[in-house]
């Protein structure tokens, strides 16, 4: 194991046992809810992961979260409360569904609406690139720029159909399967950064994705998650004026009744987090302090400067 991750498994053990982390989460036990954010875990990890936080949460749904946030009234959601989501609709994520079930947990999968139920490619996601590393550097491109360098650099077409075995999101099989159990919500079309999109651009991203997700569940969208956590003001209005009654952010922290439904927190869980990492993740600490040393305060995420 590297020496920078056997020291972060250190401090996780010290966090966990120091029960700073049990301090904290009893604190907000009452009228508040931890939403949860993973991406692409595997099977027997979520599962270890969820036989911890069952005894420690009660899973609900985000709708019932958002909707005591818009109701300002928090009396219908449990002490202790915890909503699970999971961000870009990756092929693995069909494979959890035995886990979801057998732990009685609903959780809301955010879908990229031109990319689940085709052969496409997401453009952060190309063979060889560790991720989120090699894909920082086109974050800071304007949305037209970074797909002509995928395209020059790569060969990535942002809306060709590759192999079925180099399939990276889930299929309409796998959404219909899931759909009975798995609340499915809205993560614009590409995954595009919406700050480097133009007006036109972010819009369309944002309300088109709706109604294409809409039509292919055939039911309404409530919830719209920001890609790569990154939004401004302009992209708050744009989630409000499509007709979300939610998105969620990356920030971090806690929701309860007087939170903004367009910038709900979170803390951020990774897919192959020790039971002692998670813990430390819950507990908020390394997370606020990561935040500041980038020169972001109250855990709020350092946004993606706009190209334009």
């Amino acid at each position: 194991m590297p020496l920078r991750s056997t020291a972060r498994e250190g401090l996780a053990k010290i966090i966990r046992w120091s029960g700073a982390s049990e301090v904290l989460r009893r604190s907000h036990r009452r009228g508040h809810a931890a939403i949860l954010f993973y991406h692409d875990p595997k099977p027997e990890m979520l599962d270890k992961h969820l036989h911890y936080l069952r005894r420690h949460f009660h899973f609900t749904t985000l709708d019932s979260v958002v909707d005591a946030i818009h109701r300002r009234d928090w009396a219908g959601v449990p002490d202790g409360a915890a909503v699970m989501t999971l961000d870009d609709g990756h092929r693995g994520n069909y494979d959890l569904l035995p886990v979801f079930k057998s732990h009685d947990v609903r959780p809301t999968i955010y879908l990229c609406s031109q990319i689940v139920a085709t052969n496409r490619r997401f453009w952060f996601q190309q063979p060889g690139w560790k991720p989120g590393v090699h894909a920082e550097p086109y974050k800071h491109m304007r949305s037209a720029e970074r797909i002509a360098a995928l395209k020059r650099e790569h060969g990535f077409e942002l809306a060709g159909e590759y192999p079925e075995s180099e399939r990276q999101a889930l299929s309409r099989s796998e959404i219909e399967a899931m759909a009975p159990f798995v609340d499915f919500e809205v993560h614009t079309r590409f995954h595009p950064i919406l700050q480097q999109c133009s007006p036109e651009e972010a819009w369309e991203e944002i309300a088109e994705s709706k109604r294409e997700l809409e039509q292919m569940l055939g039911r309404e969208c409530r919830h719209f998650s920001y890609p790569n956590g990154d939004y401004l003001e302009r992209e708050v209005e744009l989630a409000r004026r499509a007709g979300f009654a939610s998105a969620r952010t990356v920030d971090l922290g806690w929701a309860n009744a007087s939170s903004d439904p367009y910038r709900l927190k979170v803390f951020g869980i990774s897919d192959d987090a020790s039971i002692d990492k998670l813990v430390m993740q819950l507990s908020g600490i390394p997370g606020y302090v990561q935040r500041l040393m980038q020169g972001q305060r109250r855990g709020m995420w350092p946004v993606t400067p706009p190209a334009f």
